[in-house]
């Protein structure tokens, strides 16, 4: 993840840079590149119009063809005077100015800007410097001045102005152009800009450094401290302040604020948001509690809230044993958890084991994780039994059946939840029993108990069907059937009643008229299934006396 962010921080910087190398460059001729003509001697900075010198005499160095005989007018590149000076960037000419610290001789080069800076905008200046190598000195405060006309210099001294960009670093390097850089918010009269030295040698804000004698051959170089002056740069910029990184922590969790900003900057915090906490362009810390946290530019300010997030719990219970023939759920869930991974790369919030091992989980939030881990140590003993086989049974007919289950320590009937060892069966469904031992572990046996009764048949000989209420109808009695016909007939062998409901019954009349007192004739048909469960069918003959 912090990987990312600083990619996300450098990407931005990235983008800035790019946007200020497309603002506009407000120094004409920044590089010195463009000369009315080729320098031969020292003190020929206006050869790189714009640009001039003060009372003072700054140099041009450019490529020669050939060196001069005297030595302080080598204003070659890379060799001369100075030592060895590449090229900052880019072209082939660079400018050098001459601080002598024992006696308050200074040189500046100055230049009109191509417009007048806007009141209140800012400004990004750069310009970059290399000490030469015959310089004995190096120094601190090269600075770039500001001024709505070109500044006077009182012969070779120090021009009494504070300049706008200040270097507190002394520039000591000789191998490596430094860049001296800073934002700068115009008034809005500025039309000039002056780099130099503008402290005087007794300033307490003045350093030099004696880096020992040197030989050039050229006494003014070897006794002061010489700069070369390289692209310079004011350019409008629009101030970036933007804080980027992890705001969101676990508890004990460490992270980093990175500052994405184009202007001076310090962080700060809500305990007191006036007080710098850093200077660095990356701020570590390490909250306890939600923090606000702030960077502050020139003019603008930002700020995040680094949260502490609590991390998911999870807890699978000690380490067990596991019944035989049986499972266990290990449960991870959690309400505020968004990823389960179990050591199998299982991701649901549960895990169904049933075998010996170690299990592990691990568990994740809002970026906080947790993690446990338990271990199926042996299985318990938790053998199988059974209620016996399926089988078909009569309870029309009062056949009984009881279930028993082995001895345990709690019993559990389905249907019924009955609680008994023993369970007396009374109408046909699909049984279970659990048990449950001394152990703990659960065994569940299922037995299903199907009724299949042979057709029973009842019937009369005789009936009455005078109205009275008393065996007024006639018709057989047949349960369990699956098919059902009775018919009558009188002695010629006319049909006189037919059904196939075996609720129905004949009510002694024949087309709406009293049938005659006699003997009738009946034959039922009807079908079934026998005591082991197979198809029957079945014919009854007989006769029926008509009372009245």
């Amino acid at each position: 993840m912090r990987t990312t962010i600083l990619f996300r921080v450098l990407l931005l910087a990235a983008l800035v840079f790019c946007s200020q190398l497309q603002a506009q460059n407000l120094v004409p001729n920044p590089g010195f590149e463009t000369l009315s003509g080729s320098p031969t001697t020292s003190g020929s900075l206006n050869l790189a119009q714009p640009w001039q010198g003060l009372n003072a005499t700054p140099d041009i160095y450019a490529p020669q063809s050939s060196l001069p005989v005297v030595p302080c007018d080598n204003v070659n590149v890379p060799n001369n005077v100075g030592g060895y000076a590449p090229v900052n960037i880019s072209g082939n000419a660079y400018a050098g100015i001459q601080i002598d610290p024992n006696n308050n001789y200074r040189e500046y080069i100055s230049v009109p800007l191509t417009v007048q800076l806007i009141a209140n905008e800012l400004y990004r200046v750069e310009f970059w410097v290399l000490l030469a190598d015959s310089s004995r000195y190096s120094c601190n405060r090269l600075g770039a001045l500001f001024t709505n006309n070109i500044p006077i210099q009182s012969g070779t001294g120090v021009i009494n102005f504070t300049p706008q960009i200040e270097s507190a670093n002394i520039q000591s390097d000789t191998g490596h152009w430094t860049l001296v850089t800073g934002i700068y918010q115009a008034t809005g009269v500025e039309t000039y800009v002056t780099i130099g030295v503008f402290r005087d040698d007794t300033s307490p804000l003045f350093q030099k450094l004696d880096l020992g004698a040197k030989n050039s051959l050229c006494s003014s170089m070897d006794n002061s401290a010489y700069y070369y002056i390289d692209d310079v740069v004011v350019r409008p910029v629009t101030e970036t302040v933007e804080i980027t990184g992890d705001t969101i922590l676990c508890p004990g969790e460490g992270t980093s604020l990175y500052a994405n900003t184009n202007v001076p900057f310090w962080w700060s915090d809500e305990n007191d948001p006036t007080d710098t906490i850093s200077l660095s362009a990356f701020l570590t810390i390490t909250p306890t509690v939600p923090t606000k946290y702030y960077l502050n530019g020139l003019f603008v300010t930002d700020s995040v809230t680094v949260t502490i997030v609590p991390a998911p719990y999870v807890n699978l219970g000690p380490d067990s044993m596991l019944c035989r023939n049986d499972s266990i759920k290990l449960d991870a869930f959690g309400t505020d958890v968004i990823r389960y991974e179990w050591s199998n790369a299982d991701t649901n919030s549960y895990l169904y084991v049933r075998d010996t091992g170690t299990y592990y989980v691990e568990v994740e939030n809002a970026g906080c994780t947790a993690s446990d881990t338990i271990t199926i140590t042996d299985f318990l003993p938790n053998p199988v039994f059974t209620l016996g086989e399926d089988s078909t049974y009569c309870f029309f007919i009062a056949d009984s059946l009881t279930l028993a289950a082995p001895i345990a320590d709690s019993y559990l009937w389905k249907p019924g939840n009955a609680t008994t060892p023993e369970l007396t069966v009374q109408y046909p469904a699909l049984y279970s029993c659990t048990i449950t031992r001394s152990n703990g572990c659960t065994s569940t046996a299922w037995l299903d108990v199907a009724e299949v009764c042979e057709p029973s048949v009842f019937i009369p000989n005789a009936f009455t069907p005078d109205e009275d209420g008393i065996n007024d109808y006639f018709g057989a009695f047949v349960n369990n059937a699956t098919s059902y016909s009775l018919r009558i007939q009188n002695r010629r062998g006319q049909t006189i009643f037919y059904t196939e409901d075996p609720s129905g019954a004949w009510d002694g009349k024949y087309e709406g008229t009293d049938a005659p007192i006699g003997v009738y004739v009946y034959r039922l048909n009807y079908s079934g299934l026998d005591s082991e469960g197979s198809k029957m069918k079945r014919k009854i003959l007989g006769t029926i006396t008509l009372f009245r």
